[in-house]
Order: structure tokens, then C-alpha cells, then sequence
């Protein structure tokens, strides 16, 4: 059972601050890129390479978790954040600006890696789904008021403000983790030094597991529909519909609900249904909501009527993702931030590149965004009839029943 000096709310607010980081700058992002006089595809490399670095940093996180402990780790990182934060506020040009968000990805990777390993300590797989469940809602406020927050601050402040206000949340986590943040259970401080041999070996054995790539691909292809619409939103919206940044965050927020409520109703079905049943029954959502979406781009155009179907697809993924992230730790009770990092590196990345891919090209073609969508689907769709929970998660499931 998860250490009671650690709430689930913390762990939430630690895997937010990851989210915030980027939903507090995408309202001003149009008049960034304006600000520093360079060109769309410039300016959302300060979005795509955000994400694309914080996926692959956690390659190094994880090991580092493992063998000094969250509360180091996650100190050594906050300092970090606060530095390249900095770097943001004073950056004279676009090309400063995309290095120290590049920083920022970085160090912020840390305290989502802490967060979602840290269900592991929960021995249950329904336990542990509900506690990443409960976290995940938490995370889906961010999307709701962050970016309310940052036009607000971005039309009354500057750009600059913005980050600021990252630095204050930076500062009242590092203190807050102090009191708050607990070690895992199975961790225990060791006198020898950090060493590279010991994590690739680590690396190889998680990487060896057929269930675990299985579970990799479902959180993949899932997580690249949720980032293809976060990192295209801006533009779509702002650019294209003519919506302000104030209407924008309240468009954002609306999304940001809708994976509450899938987060919610997916704690309810996994009462009654199994974690293989709910992993299936949300990529049919996220199925059938891309397909709609793709014949009212073909049929209206881009519109808000088009764009409503997003909202399925996110409550699909939404019931998709924890219990998928559950049956994909369950083997990995020493090593739990190693395989989060794995698992988060892989999905971040690929759904960064791909995200940042059709954001650079779907200037050509807006259609583009809702084939995106479908091919995603169709392949969590397709995974989600091959996972299994496996003996040791029915195990689980069977002793905490």
C-alpha cells in the first residue's frame, strides 16, 4: 500500500506541473511567435520539442529515481526547471526561447516520472489503475483553468509574466515535497554510486517483456491523439477559426472536463468490468469519434461542429490509459520508475514527433488532423484485443478482492 506521507493529490500536482508548464504558454504562443517575428513552424517547435525532450529525458530520470529516491531527484530537477525559466523570461530571440523550453522539458519530466511510478506501491491492479485514474483527473485540471490563467496573465502582464508564475509553482513544490513526498516502499539508499552498467542491464531486462510493449503501444497511440490536438489547438482555433485567447481557453477547458469525466466513469466501470474490457471499450470510443470527426471535416470544413468530436476521442482515452499504465507496471516492483520512464519515454516522444509532424504540415491541409486521429485510434483499437491482464494481475486482483 502506498505510503499514507504521500497523497494521491500530491502526486496529481507533481504530474500537473508537467502539463501546466505547457498549458500556461499556449495562449500567448501566436503572439510569441509574433513578439520574436519569426514563423509558425518556428513557434511550435517550442511546443513540439518541449514534449519530444521530455519524453526522451526520462530515460535518464528513471534509473536516477531508482537508485537516489524520489525526494532527491525531484529536488535536483526543480532547481533545474527554475534556471531554464529563466532562460524563457530572457531570451532575445526565438532560437534562446526553443533552448530553454528544450531545459524546461527536461527537468520538468522528473515529477511526472515520480508521480505515475509511484502507483506502483500499490500492490492491486484496480487499486493501482484507480490511483492513476485519481491522479490523471487531477492532471485534466490543468487544461481547464492553466490556460484561463495564462491569457488572463498574457493580456494584462506580458508573455514574460507567464513564466514567472511557473517559477512561484516551481518553488512551492520543491518546499511542499519536503513534507509530502515519501520513498518507495521497495527503495532503499545505497552507498554506491549511480552506475550506467547497472541501468542498461535494467533497461534490457523490462525491455525483454512482450506485455509491456503491448501495453506501450495502446498508451501510444492514444497519448498521440490527445497531442495532436494540444500542440495544433492554438492554431486551429486562434489562427484559423478566429476565436481570442480568452474564447481558446474556454474551447481548451471543455476538453479538460471531458477527461475528468472519463476518468471518473472509468474508476466505475472498472467495479464492475475488467481492466481488458475497459482498455477495449475506450479505443472504441476514441474509434468512433475520430471516424466522425474525419466525415465532418470532409463534409463542413474546419469548425467548431467538426472539432466537437475530440471530445469523444478524449473520453475514450481518457477510460484507455490507466488501466493499460496498471497491467504494464505490474511486474516491476523495484524498478517501477525505469519502467514508467520507458513506457513514458516511448509514447512522449513518438506522439511528440508526430504531433509536431502534422503541425508543420497541416498548414496545407486541415483534414490532416482528423485522419491523424483515426489512424491513431485504429491502432489502439486494434492492441486493445491482444492485451491480457496476465496471471500476476488477476492475481493481484484476486488477494485484494
Amino acid at each position: 500500500m502506498l505510503n499514507k506521507a504521500t497523497p494521491f493529490w500530491f502526486l496529481g500536482l507533481l504530474s500537473a506541473f508537467s502539463l501546466l508548464t505547457f498549458d500556461l504558454y499556449q495562449p500567448a504562443l501566436p503572439a510569441i511567435t509574433q513578439y520574436f517575428n519569426t514563423t509558425h513552424a518556428l513557434g511550435q517547435l517550442t511546443l513540439s520539442l518541449f514534449f519530444l525532450v521530455f519524453g526522451m529525458s526520462q530515460l535518464i530520470w528513471g534509473p536516477w529515481i531508482d537508485h537516489f529516491g524520489r525526494r532527491t531527484s525531484l529536488a535536483v530537477s526543480l532547481i533545474i526547471y527554475v534556471f531554464a525559466t529563466l532562460g524563457c523570461i530572457f531570451a532575445t530571440n526565438i532560437q534562446m526561447l526553443i533552448v530553454a523550453r528544450v531545459t524546461q522539458g527536461f527537468a520538468v519530466c522528473c515529477s511526472n516520472v515520480v508521480a505515475f511510478s509511484s502507483s506502483r506501491d500499490y500492490e492491486d491492479s484496480t487499486e493501482r489503475a484507480r490511483v492513476i485514474s485519481n491522479i490523471s483527473m487531477i492532471v485534466s485540471v490543468s487544461p481547464i483553468f492553466a490556460p484561463l490563467i495564462g491569457s488572463l496573465i498574457f493580456t494584462n502582464y506580458d508573455w514574460q509574466a507567464t513564466f514567472l508564475l511557473m517559477i512561484v509553482i516551481a518553488i512551492l513544490l520543491f518546499f511542499a515535497s519536503k513534507y509530502k513526498l515519501s520513498e518507495s516502499p521497495f527503495w532503499q539508499k545505497s552507498d554506491e554510486g549511480f552506475l550506467l552498467r547497472t541501468s542498461l542491464d535494467n533497461y534490457k531486462k523490462i525491455l525483454g517483456h512482450g506485455r509491456l510493449w503491448l501495453g506501450i503501444l495502446i498508451v501510444t497511440s492514444s497519448y498521440s491523439c490527445i497531442m495532436l490536438v494540444i500542440v495544433n489547438a492554438a492554431y486551429l482555433v486562434i489562427e484559423k477559426l478566429k476565436y481570442s485567447p480568452f474564447m481558446f481557453s474556454i474551447i481548451f477547458a471543455c476538453n479538460g472536463c471531458m477527461l475528468i469525466v472519463g476518468n471518473y466513469l472509468g474508476i466505475k466501470l472498472r467495479d464492475k468490468r475488467s481492466l481488458g474490457w475497459n482498455i477495449h471499450f475506450g479505443s472504441l470510443l476514441m474509434l468512433f469519434g475520430s471516424l466522425l470527426m474525419l466525415i465532418l471535416f470532409f463534409l463542413k470544413g474546419l469548425g467548431t461542429l467538426s472539432l466537437a468530436p475530440i471530445l469523444l476521442i478524449s473520453l475514450g482515452v481518457s477510460i484507455t490509459n490507466p488501466p493499460t499504465f496498471s497491467i504494464a507496471l505490474a511486474d516491476y516492483e523495484h524498478q517501477a520508475a525505469t519502467a514508467t520512464a520507458i513506457i513514458n519515454t516511448v509514447r512522449m516522444t513518438v506522439a511528440a514527433i508526430i504531433a509536431g509532424g502534422i503541425g508543420v504540415i497541416i498548414v496545407y491541409d486541415l483534414n490532416l488532423l482528423a485522419i491523424s486521429l483515426l489512424t491513431c485510434s485504429l491502432i489502439c483499437w486494434f492492441a486493445s484485443m491482444f492485451i491480457t491482464e496476465g496471471a500476476k494481475v488477476v492475481e493481484e486482483h484476486r488477494v485484494g478482492v
